[in-house]
């Protein structure tokens, strides 16, 4: 291979990913379980309030490409009941764009945690916390959620 990289060898794919949801470019193709639990799920016996999002998202460092991330939802919740979505507890959910979504058949608590746009810079962004009781629709991979596409109310 020639050209102004004379050490690079082999061949290379880009990749361009307009996921609709939370997460969005390149998370939605590498996100994993373990950053599925970092990312949304809560205690299921937690309050989520304003103090528990703008903490929640402080603590687990959650932030986009190192600016405030502007929303993220929590599901309070035990990890075995969510990740039984993506098994029995959930049904396939048609989408366009991704044939990996299921929806939960249970309701579950959630809180939307929305940025405030203050302060501007991580880790002291704030955040405003809408809690609702909706089903779920996650991604799965091998039978285990990586990727929170929304909630609906039926």
């Amino acid at each position: 291979m020639s050209g102004a990289y004379p050490s690079v060898t082999g061949s290379f794919s880009a990749f361009l990913c307009s996921c609709v949801g939370e997460e969005s470019g390149i998370e939605g193709l590498t996100s994993t379980f373990a950053d599925f639990r970092k990312r949304h799920l809560a205690p299921r016996n937690a309050k989520g309030d304003n103090n528990f999002c703008t903490a929640q998202i402080r603590n687990r460092n959650l932030t986009d490409h190192g600016s405030c991330k502007q929303r993220n939802t929590f599901i309070f919740s035990d990890e075995d009941v969510v990740i039984n979505v993506c098994r029995t507890g959930g049904s396939h959910y048609p989408d366009k764009r991704h044939n990996n979504l299921y929806k939960s058949n249970d309701l579950f608590n959630l809180t939307e945690c929305s940025w405030t746009n203050e302060p501007e810079e991580p880790p002291n962004c704030s955040y405003t916390a809408d809690m609702k009781t909706r089903f779920i629709i996650l991604g799965c991979r091998k039978k285990l959620p990586v990727h929170f596409q929304k909630s609906v109310p039926n």
